[in-house]
């Protein structure tokens, strides 16, 4: 593997050294760092004492979520590099539920609403999250019960990245494109300041064409969606103003994504954001206990522009 990863590194690092413009583009959308991030998540693998740690800590994690299930540590089997001994858990795959379930709107509906509030719950409170999450890796118990399998990937970010992409994230479910740009120039301008001493090009227009992403009124849960829909769109604006985009906020967005598609195919009427707001306030409110005075003027900043922005997104809707 080791030999691949650095094969990885190596192309990278050459794209990002391409003519005409194409390198700059992948230096600033932090191709190299997306390498290292994704070496980070791979490379524990390979020792499955790794996984046994991340089976404890997602059982402690949702220990008092008796409708989230992961395998559990057989006591008496001690993990080594090569062998771990867990739990079997039984149940039908994701496909198999909605084929058996096909007709109960309300039970779909019910799993539907578990898995994102686990997914959030991962994201925005716990910050450890379940990084190999897919159909395959997904079951559900005869007593409709959630069971997540192969936790062998898990992601923990660093207090600094945690906070700028739950941060961003939670201003796109906000629907407010303006503040979430505002976070990634910020964290940009810090990050380069500490090593190249660049930062952000023609910061108002870069601001504006983020801001344009939730401005438009659309029926329906769509700003979740938003996160990820746009992200090429907002690698291609971050890449044209200097903007470096942290792989955090990737990985995270990417989370999203997958569990989006598990969401819709459970209740393709999912509404995420209902299910997303409280466990965001949550985070927020023990950010708060943790950070003082600052930290609650950013949330109280962000709840008035929060309250500015639907009100404008309601005067446009009834235009």
């Amino acid at each position: 593997m080791e030999k691949d990863l650095g094969i990885m590194r190596y192309l990278a690092k050459s794209m990002e050294r391409l003519p005409f413009g194409w390198g700059q583009k992948m230096k600033w959308n932090n191709l190299s760092g997306g390498v290292e991030e994704f070496a980070t998540m791979l490379e524990p693998q390979l020792d499955l004492r790794n996984e046994a740690n991340h089976i404890d800590r997602f059982n402690k994690d949702f220990a008092k979520q008796p409708d989230v299930i992961f395998p559990e540590l057989v006591e008496g089997y001690e993990a080594s590099k090569d062998v771990l001994v867990e739990t079997f858990c039984s149940g039908v795959t994701l496909e198999d539920f909605c084929e058996q379930h096909k007709d109960d709107i309300e039970l779909r509906a019910r799993m539907c609403e578990l898995g994102a509030r686990t997914m959030c719950e991962m994201i925005f409170n716990n910050n450890f999250v379940h990084s190999d999450i897919h159909p395959g890796n997904i079951l559900i118990s005869p007593d409709n019960k959630l069971i997540l399998l192969d936790c062998g990937i898990a992601s923990e970010y660093s207090e600094r990245d945690h906070d700028l992409a739950i941060n961003v994230i939670a201003a796109f479910i906000r629907m407010d494109g303006r503040r979430a740009a505002e976070f990634l120039i910020e964290n940009s301008n810090q990050h380069m300041q500490e090593t190249t001493g660049e930062q952000a090009l023609e910061v108002e227009e870069y601001l504006d064409e983020i801001a344009e992403i939730s401005k438009t009124p659309v029926q329906g849960d769509f700003a979740f969606k938003k996160v990820t829909m746009y992200i090429n769109y907002i690698m291609n604006s971050a890449s044209k103003h200097h903007v470096r985009i942290t792989p955090a906020f990737v990985s995270m967005a990417l989370a999203i994504k997958v569990q989006e598609g598990i969401a819709l195919k459970l209740n393709p009427h999912a509404s995420i954001i209902r299910v997303a707001n409280p466990i965001i306030m949550k985070a927020e409110a023990k950010r708060l206990r943790q950070g003082g005075f600052e930290r609650w003027k950013t949330i109280a900043d962000d709840t008035w522009r929060d309250f500015k922005v639907r009100r404008e997104r309601e005067r446009n809707a009834r235009l």
